[in-house]
């Protein structure tokens, strides 16, 4: 509508010019020295428009001629750049495939013309990866970092990955160590480092990960206590294996006053007293914390620890079967305390009784030391026997066996008797 209304402005106008020229035609005279230039007033405008044009399109003409190399080159950069898109789309495609060799190549096609060389590299290695060739894998990620402005978390993130694929553990938590250091809050940083930790039971690593977990919120707050006291309890096994009497009570010192009553750090430190020859001292902690809250592992380890006074300790530990009757590990350990005080009967009657509420091969093995001692041969390799069976998977196959003497005998007769007289 407004090409038409702009169409019809024109023709008006011109159909107005021309009257007025057709009316009075008008006329120039131009005098310069001895030159004289006479025409119409018309044919002046009309020269004049002529040669405006002319100047006008020889100007646009030249100003693209000069500006023709330049579009010549965005030409072909937008043409490398096309194909550099398309080989990184090739790639990530071939990758998503799982064909390796294929997007190796592609990734690293036209990789000088590529928008997100860093994405090339990164795909790249990955692929490399794959192909077990580990020297071209560290070489892209080395290139990556070239490209890396500030994306270096990235990097290192994909390097630890490939990594522990390979597994190789020691490189990738050094790896993830470095990143932890420069980005404290990242949670995959802190995830990896927490599984890679824990698995390899790097109980002090795990431990000053703690506050940052606890910041991110990667764990509920019941999982990262709990994910504490693996910790602790960690830290207070591997000081009790070492023998060292100095570094158990340090180490015992460290962990905080809410955490001590913890079942599985109790039972670490007093295994750790008893092995080191501090019973008494194992036997106090354990007879206040059950006295406290109920525990069928503190009651077995209470026990193996050897009191100040046996007679105590275990009139102690019988108090508590007017709540704990039928508590197999609680009458087991009755069962050592009697045997303690020399009580064989009473310490049989508390083994069995130990059996018949759960059996445990160590409590078939305790009633077959002491049948064995009280002379009963019999019975005692058959508690032997069956606490063996109970340490052995019934579902594994059994091999041939010989046949038993008495059969074998009975079978020897029979031929015997089959054999004709001579």
């Amino acid at each position: 509508m407004k090409l038409l209304a702009i169409i019809l402005l024109a023709l008006l106008t011109a159909t107005g010019v021309a009257l007025l020229i057709a009316r009075d035609p008008g006329h120039v005279q131009i005098i310069y020295d001895q030159w004289t230039l006479q025409t119409s007033l018309a044919v002046l405008v009309l020269a004049m428009l002529l040669v405006f044009f002319a100047l006008h399109y020889s100007i646009r003409l030249l100003g693209a001629m000069r500006r023709f190399p330049h579009r010549l080159k965005k030409l072909q950069h937008q043409k490398y750049l096309n194909r550099a898109r398309t080989a990184l789309a090739q790639g990530l495609l071939k990758l998503a495939e799982g064909e390796w060799a294929a997007a190796e190549r592609q990734l690293t096609r036209h990789i000088e013309h590529s928008e997100t060389p860093l994405l090339n590299y990164l795909a790249a290695a990955q692929a490399a990866h794959r192909q077990h060739a580990i020297e071209r894998r560290d070489n892209y990620l080395q290139r990556a970092r070239q490209y890396a402005s500030g994306n270096d978390l990235a990097i290192g993130l994909t390097q630890a990955t490939l990594q522990l694929d390979q597994g190789e553990k020691t490189p990738a938590i050094a790896t993830l160590a470095s990143l932890r250091d420069t980005a404290p809050q990242n949670t995959a940083v802190l995830k990896q480092l927490m599984t890679l930790y824990h698995d390899g039971q790097d109980w002090e690593h795990l431990l000053d990960l703690l506050p940052g977990l606890r910041r991110t919120a990667i764990l509920t707050p019941a999982q990262t206590d709990e994910l504490e006291c693996a910790s602790h309890a960690g830290l207070l096994a591997k000081a009790a294996q070492s023998k060292d009497s100095l570094l158990l009570v340090k180490t015992w010192q460290q962990v905080p006053q809410k955490l001590r009553t913890n079942e599985d750090i109790l039972h670490q430190y007093t295994l750790g007293l008893i092995a080191q020859g501090a019973g008494q001292q194992a036997e106090a902690l354990l007879g206040d914390a059950i006295q406290k809250t109920w525990s069928g592992k503190l009651v077995r380890i209470y026990g193996l620890a050897t009191g100040a006074d046996p007679a105590k300790q275990l009139t102690r530990a019988e108090s508590w079967l007017k709540d704990h009757d039928n508590d197999p590990a609680l009458l087991q350990t009755l069962g050592r305390l009697c045997l303690r005080n020399r009580l064989w009967g009473k310490a049989q009657r508390y083994l069995e009784a130990s059996i018949a509420s759960g059996a445990q091969p160590e409590t078939y093995h305790l009633l077959g030391q002491l049948l064995e001692r009280l002379g009963e041969q019999e019975h005692a390799l058959e508690c032997y026997r069956k606490g063996l069976m109970m340490t052995t998977d019934p579902t594994l196959p059994t091999p041939p066996l010989p046949t038993h003497p008495s059969a074998q005998t009975r079978e020897s007769k029979r031929i015997e008797r089959a054999k004709p007289l001579a």
